[in-house]
């Protein structure tokens, strides 16, 4: 596996596909379940179609940011919001795109790196979490990069464990009526929504694919079928990994008592195969996950140092590998803070506020285009602004006011300092 995909024969529409289901489950589907299941209760299903919604809303303006300023000869080449902001509403307008990107990826490698912990080694749990995000770090440095065969390898064992886990848990459940008091358990507007802004970080995998990270044949037509068959698909999936632990734990209260929902149904499987299956799912899905955040945060830090955005020191590259290690050195030592000192909950909402930002930033920028695709329309585009903003202002208000400090200072610096062109 190379550090680069240049050389790589492009994906037909069912490769694309696939990729893009490999893109969104992965390490999210371990964790956010419990939290959706807290704010939404039994309206679980609707929280995640919401938010199937929204990505397919931003995957959708992400491709017609890249393709539409291609063809208009506008730049961004590498098909990023980043680089679309930076053309179409300035380059200020540019660095808030890539800081809340930044900000996003650092936590939500940092979620995935502590869940790796909670499901590996949940007696060591920090410690294996920081072991992960030096792991994901130095694959990173040494330019090892997550290839589709990596994502297909990971994916096919993730499904066959999470159908392993919804057949133990839909059987077991059947054993175990439910109690009647505990489907009158209602469910609010803003839980639902609530519960929606914290699923759309099991879909954030979207931005992968509908970016051109991954070389696709003809993509006016494939990714066009593609990116919305993948999210129905990761929809599907979801839905039926909700609902069967939703019967099993009877009822959303218990499931969102639990940190790691997916092992408890499977530990009653002999010898205690069912629970080293789920561990090792688990820890190949959020350490793969992790690997190709730093990579991402890594890669957009550089290129923002490019553009004067951030020190000119963050896109210096190795002679060999070609890869920005000041900027994936400090981004790795981000993770591993994050992991040693705040929780799972306070992390997972700071990502998901993050990439919800971000999310509507892309919806933006794709309203502000006149060439439009048959697919993309506008209503598209204000369809996944407005459900951005609203699942966004939904979530716990300290995390949301914890990460726009964050987002401030880094604005606040970055105007104070001059801007330096690479």
């Amino acid at each position: 596996m190379s550090g680069s995909l240049a050389g790589k024969p492009p994906l037909g529409g069912f490769d694309a596909t696939t990729v893009g289901i490999g893109c969104m489950v992965g390490g999210g589907i371990f964790v956010v379940l419990p939290r959706i299941a807290e704010a939404a209760g039994f309206a679980v299903a609707a929280s995640l179609a919401l938010a199937a919604l929204v990505a397919y809303c931003s995957a959708a303006s992400t491709f017609l940011l890249g393709a539409g300023l291609r063809n208009t000869g506008r730049g961004n080449e590498v098909g990023t919001t980043r680089s679309a902001a930076r053309v179409l509403l300035g380059p200020y307008m540019g660095f808030v795109t890539g800081w809340t990107l930044v900000c996003a990826l650092l936590a939500a490698a940092a979620v995935l790196a502590l869940a790796f912990g909670l499901y590996v080694a949940p007696d060591f749990a920090r410690p294996a979490a920081a072991g992960a995000a030096v792991a994901a770090t130095a694959l990173t440095l040494f330019g090892v990069f997550r290839g589709p065969w990596v994502l297909r390898f990971v994916l096919a064992f993730v499904l066959g464990v999470l159908g392993f886990g919804v057949v133990v848990a839909i059987n077991e459940a059947g054993l175990r009526p439910p109690q009647p008091e505990v489907l009158q358990e209602p469910t609010s507007t803003t839980g639902l929504l609530q519960g929606a802004g914290f699923a759309f970080f099991a879909f954030a995998g979207y931005s992968r694919l509908a970016a051109g990270g991954y070389k696709v044949r003809d993509p006016e037509r494939n990714l066009a079928r593609a990116l919305p068959a993948a999210v129905l698909l990761t929809l599907g999936l979801y839905i039926l990994v909700a609902q069967s632990l939703l019967a099993w734990f009877q009822g959303p209260a218990a499931l969102a008592g639990s940190l790691t929902p997916l092992r408890e149904p499977v530990a009653a499987v002999g010898l205690g195969i069912g629970t080293a299956a789920v561990a090792v799912a688990a820890g190949a899905a959020c350490l793969s996950g992790a690997w190709v955040l730093l990579e991402s945060v890594a890669r957009t830090a550089a290129a923002m140092a490019a553009d004067g955005d951030l020190p000119r020191v963050f896109g210096h590259t190795g002679r060999t590998r070609h890869v920005p290690w000041p900027a994936c050195a400090v981004a790795g030592a981000v993770v591993v803070t994050l992991v040693l000192t705040a929780s799972l909950d306070t992390l997972l909402a700071l990502a998901c506020f993050a990439l919800l930002l971000h999310a509507a930033i892309t919806n933006l920028c794709g309203y502000t285009l006149d060439q439009r695709r048959w697919y993309t329309p506008r209503a598209v585009n204000l369809a996944g602004l407005a459900g951005a903003l609203i699942m966004a202002l939904s979530l716990p208000p300290m995390p949301i006011l914890l990460m726009l400090i964050v987002l401030v200072a880094g604005y606040v610096v970055r105007l104070v300092f001059p801007r330096t062109e690479a």
